[in-house]
């Protein structure tokens, strides 16, 4: 057990990388496989321009925020891939981030890591990262919904991190 005198909530720290990696599985099924090729990649005007976009910028938050926690230097940003090639990758980013949930304890939820913000190294706690995973994920697979509403036929579900935790959604 952590020295610390405030006990983390492990167990609800592996939910929201669950919840993280259980949405990006379901808009991918849901929202984005119906798409086109063309309107996978079409320039919108929102968000980060297109969806193919929203996905990478998804994918680099979970590869680089558990490469730090890892204490690993970024993996190089790819926004050429093909969405075969997206699928493949991203179900190893989840993968990776099941294994890292297995290992997860207090100590390691509460441990420092290393990151950069533009002007040097930052020492953050796991956890910040974490969350940090949670809010680009939501925001990132919020703005693909919308945005696939402008090329095709708006999904029908919600995105719930609430409804998830409490088991409405556990399909």
């Amino acid at each position: 057990m952590s020295a610390n005198p405030i006990a983390p909530n492990v167990e609800f720290a592996r939910k929201l990388i669950e919840h993280c990696c259980w949405e990006d599985e379901r808009v991918w099924k849901l929202a984005i496989v119906p798409l086109s090729d063309a309107q996978f990649t079409r320039e919108v005007g929102f968000g980060l321009g297109s969806i193919q976009l929203e996905c990478v910028r998804i994918m680099n938050t979970e590869q680089i925020c558990l490469a730090r926690i890892r204490g690993e230097p970024p993996p190089p940003r790819n926004c050429q891939l093909d969405r075969r090639e997206m699928r493949a990758q991203w179900r190893e980013i989840h993968a990776a981030w099941s294994d890292f949930t297995e290992a997860l304890d207090a100590d390691l939820l509460l441990s420092d890591c290393m990151t950069a913000d533009g002007r040097g190294a930052v020492t953050l706690k796991v956890w910040q990262l974490i969350f940090n995973v949670v809010y680009q994920g939501t925001a990132h697979r919020s703005d693909i919904m919308r945005m696939v509403a402008e090329v095709h036929e708006p999904p029908a579900f919600d995105l719930s991190l609430m409804q998830f935790l409490s088991g409405v959604f556990r399909q």
